[in-house]
């Protein structure tokens, strides 16, 4: 530990919160790696599972399965109600990457009730109440990347896990990827899917070159810098300053830090690129009372750290 990780778990440990591992990598190299457990364990990635999808779209995009303006609607005709709104009628892909697809709630979450109960989470989305034009408002949901990850798997003829194994998780070093299905089959996409933190690195350091692994181009580079730079608004849903108020990409979150992105996942899974440092930040953690807290360090020792 040195240069990034010591003050940032000083500061962790003096909150007693629960960080499990953590890794810094500058010019591709690993320079820092804590670990509390005796192994690297995988962990449920929670929503940092987003961004995942996210570069498996850009996979679908460059190979014709799909696009961003397509109508979402035709493409799930089997599932609609009887009729249906004038702003379902208007969603498309790209507001499903942008979380605008006009959702009036939510739905539900990883650990809500009806996570365990609704069968058919595809006709649960179909038949939900959309109050505003797509495009138009920020709403943070798992059903837009669930949605849209069904349809890369329509599109496809298999899940999302064997879509991206030889595409994305083998060349990155994720070999026997694991993630969790649906009561369908479909993999749940928002959440699941497991890693450890040198292969949460690993993407990390993809998404630090711009789609670009080892030499391999493995999502387009023109993709990857449209994903990762802000294209919505969120401060509808979130104050202006808060941790969330600094605009959301392709599933990944901007941040107070100028020219960085963000992936994010419940209990504290972070992995923080900054492009003009050359260096990727990731954290893994089992923290349930204040997750956030740990987003926040991890920025606030990342504004003070000068890797020369």
């Amino acid at each position: 530990m040195s240069q990034y990780l010591e003050p940032f778990l000083r500061r962790v440990q003096s909150e007693n919160l629960n960080v499990i591992y953590a890794q810094v990598r500058t010019g591709g190299v690993v320079t820092e790696d804590y670990q509390a457990f005796p192994k690297k364990t995988r962990l449920n990635m929670m929503s940092v599972s987003k961004s995942v999808v996210s570069a498996g779209t850009g996979i679908a995009l460059h190979e014709g399965l799909i696009s961003l303006d397509e109508s979402v609607c035709k493409a799930f005709e089997a599932y609609l109600p009887a009729v249906l709104s004038p702003q379902l009628e208007q969603l498309r892909v790209i507001h499903l990457l942008t979380m605008t697809s006009g959702l009036a709630s939510a739905l539900f979450f990883t650990d809500d009730p009806e996570r365990y109960r609704v069968q058919d989470w595809i006709s649960y989305f179909f038949h939900a109440d959309f109050s505003d034009t797509p495009g138009t408002k920020f709403l943070y949901s798992n059903f837009n990347t669930y949605i849209l990850n069904a349809l890369i798997e329509t599109r496809a003829g298999e899940n999302m896990l064997e879509y991206l194994r030889h595409r994305l998780f083998e060349p990155l070093g994720i070999g026997n990827p694991d993630w969790t299905l649906c009561p369908k089959g479909h993999c749940y996409a928002a959440n699941g899917l497991y890693l450890t933190i040198d292969e949460f690195g690993n993407f990390g350091q993809m998404l630090l070159e711009g789609g670009r692994y080892q030499g391999r181009q493995l999502v387009s580079a023109e993709y990857m810098a449209a994903a990762t730079r802000k294209q919505v608004e969120t401060q509808n849903r979130y104050p202006e300053g808060t941790p969330q108020s600094y605009g959301y990409g392709y599933q990944f979150w901007m941040t107070e830090i100028p020219d960085t992105f963000l992936c994010s996942g419940n209990y504290g899974q972070y992995c923080l690129v900054m492009p003009k440092r050359d260096t990727v930040i990731c954290v893994m953690s089992l923290e349930g009372r204040n997750h956030k807290r740990i987003r926040d360090l991890l920025i606030e020792t990342a504004k003070e750290w000068d890797p020369e």
